[in-house]
């Protein structure tokens, strides 16, 4: 806590209520009023008890003492049946405002850190290039609360021909051992736009970058989803993480939206864990259950689109913390919180109406590098909105508002079914703060023959009002390659190698993006004839009575180098068969669809003219 003691007064009733009155000291309540509260002698909480015994405090006889752990047991016995009563203590402020031109813009799914130093880092998914990819991930921070920020610039982009090519969006991020983590969504599969969403991560030793992708074994390179969809294509899919750490446990807690065997759409919050000693850890997340969908938790409520969890840790009450949005985009939309003992079992506590903006969206709680959230740190809420009358997809404000955490012996829902703010967009007009903000280039992807000449890539820096300005080669810096792909000559054009594929990482002024370079060997090369094919993953564990319906589909890479998933049509006009080692086991359609039958282990091989691998598919009883 910091602290050497703290002294409180004791009521008569015994040592569990004058101990929690010792931790209440830390709430949103004025201290002094809480004393008052709590009445008549003194308590004193220590570090050590052997600073009473040794005789190095002097402490009248009339006081109570306690170690900080005998207080800290009796504290978490004091608040075990209490309820988190969470309240937005004014409407706060905007971080973020469209311009009024129906151009989309938007700052969604906030990520808010506050470091040791008091300041707040924030991530937010802001829009893409408007052509190949749809999101990017920005990053601010501000030394005084949220007044005012940094300028705003990208730190993690999509990496063309690759799967995560399309997006990077719903970031959270956490701080563990020297690195940030940063969890995304993006989507693997090119046909089902938007769709079909996995969960990827990368990792930087500073807020702002440089962030390198987890490739399944290692950092850098090719990006792998550490939460991989494989549920029907047309379903939106996985993603939209959400961290806490305690002490070196990880639980992540993120989106399902997939449909199940009798075709019905179901929405759930899927809890992971996983050991941070393990290097490997981002590879071997245990999924603990799932918890909360669209379905009523009583005959009083109805969750109606509800979106996706940010989670907290609330250090003096040892709960957790959910919080999301609910009626998201809608006219009475509102904020929704639920409390859990063990971060797994979540029931719901209340809905949060007063200050809460219209048309509000993709929630994030600001708490410290670990999801914690201490009894003396400040506490914020940070929402996309998109006011009152807007129903233009994609123009939505972004705002920070204070809030104050409190408990209850009752669940308070004196809120639910309460008045939001019926407020208006306050769109902005003038162009004062553009702010360089990304690195842009001609194309995403190139491609040449083994032996062609050097050539130039067209660099830009665009501003965050969409602007661009040319730059040239001589002031960008190409950091990373496969130089048996190809090399750069001293002016900066590139000479292609062997054949083969690289990403290649460019820098201007801090601003970072990733581009495809393919070289082609001589001869006649297909855009559209497969050159091989290979899995995302390499385990499928089914339940017997899998609720889902679960899909294999292979990542194609053609002779173009160009890659994506093969789904539905695909899948039979290229041939790609299926076939099960046992089908008493499972049974494999012609499009990938895995029947589970009885609990055991099977191989499916799938294969195409010659190309082909090997998944090993285990069903399990429960």
């Amino acid at each position: 806590m910091g602290l050497r003691h703290l002294k409180i007064y004791r009521l008569a009733g015994g040592a569990a209520l004058t101990v929690m009155a010792a931790f209440l000291l830390y709430g949103c309540k004025d201290r002094g009023q809480a004393v008052r509260e709590i009445a008549d002698k003194p308590v004193i909480v220590f570090e050590n008890n052997d600073e009473v015994r040794d005789g190095d405090a002097d402490i009248p006889d009339d006081t109570y003492t306690l170690s900080m752990d005998e207080a800290a047991d009796v504290y978490d016995s004091a608040l075990a049946d209490k309820h988190i009563r969470l309240t937005l203590t004014d409407s706060g402020r905007d971080i973020f405002t469209p311009a009024d031109d129906g151009v989309q813009d938007y700052r969604y799914s906030p990520s808010i850190l506050l470091d040791e130093d008091g300041g707040i880092d924030i991530w937010f998914a802001a829009p893409g290039d408007g052509r190949d990819e749809y999101d990017w991930v920005t990053y601010r921070h501000s030394d005084d609360g949220g007044a005012t920020w940094t300028d705003e610039k990208v730190v993690l982009s999509p990496s063309p021909n690759t799967p995560d090519a399309l997006s990077v969006c719903d970031p959270d991020v956490f701080f563990h051992d020297g690195y940030y983590y940063i969890g995304y969504t993006s989507t693997i599969n090119s046909n089902e736009k938007g769709l079909c969403n996995s969960i990827f991560l990368a990792r930087a030793q500073k807020p702002d970058g440089p962030y390198e992708k987890w490739n399944g074994s290692g950092w850098g390179g090719m990006p792998v989803p550490i939460v991989y969809f494989n549920g029907l294509e047309i379903g939106w899919g996985c993603g939209e993480p959400a961290f806490v750490v305690i002490d070196d446990m990880l639980y992540m807690y993120s989106t399902r939206d997939s449909f199940t065997t009798d075709l019905e759409r179901k929405r759930i919050t899927e809890i992971r864990t996983a050991d941070l000693t393990d290097p490997k850890w981002p590879g071997k997340l245990t999924l603990m259950g799932s918890t909360m969908s669209e379905e009523p938790a009583d005959d009083k409520y109805v969750y109606d689109d509800s979106d996706s969890w940010d989670v907290a840790y609330l250090d003096k009450s040892h709960k957790f913390m959910a919080v999301c949005t609910n009626r998201r985009f809608k006219e009475d939309s509102c904020l929704l919180y639920y409390e859990s003992d063990d971060g797994v079992t979540f029931d719901r506590v209340s809905e949060i109406n007063k200050n809460v903006l219209a048309g509000c969206h993709n929630c994030g709680i600001m708490s410290d590098s670990r999801g914690h959230i201490g009894g003396s740190d400040p506490v914020m809420i940070g929402y996309a909105y998109a006011g009152a009358g807007n129903d233009a997809w994609g123009v939505w404000a972004a705002r920070l508002a204070p809030a104050c955490v409190e408990y209850t012996d009752e669940p308070d829902r004196t809120d639910d079914g309460g008045d939001n703010l019926k407020q208006a967009i306050a769109f902005k007009t003038e162009t004062d703060d553009a702010a360089p903000m990304m690195l842009a280039s001609d194309k995403l992807i190139y491609s040449r023959k083994e032996g062609e000449g050097a050539f130039s890539i067209g660099y830009y820096v665009r501003d965050n009002y969409r602007n661009e300005r040319f730059i040239g080669l001589n002031a960008v810096t190409i950091e990373k390659y496969d130089s048996s792909v190809v090399s750069v000559n001293s002016s900066g054009e590139i000479i292609p190698g062997t054949a083969g594929m690289t990403l290649v990482t460019v820098e201007y002024d801090g601003l970072r993006r990733d581009i495809s370079l393919s070289v082609l060997p001589k001869g006649k090369n297909s855009p559209s004839r497969l050159k091989a094919f290979f899995p995302m993953v390499s385990r499928y564990d089914i339940g017997l009575k899998e609720p889902y319906i679960v899909k294999i589909r292979p990542m194609a890479v053609f002779e173009s180098y160009e890659m994506h998933e093969l789904t539905n049509m695909e899948l039979l006009s290229h041939g790609v068969t299926f076939s099960s080692s046992d089908t008493s086991v499972c049974r494999v359609a012609g499009d990938g669809t895995i029947t589970p039958v009885s609990a055991g282990e099977a191989t499916v091989s799938v294969g195409c003219g010659g190309l082909g691998y090997d998944i090993k598919v285990v069903i399990n009883k429960e």
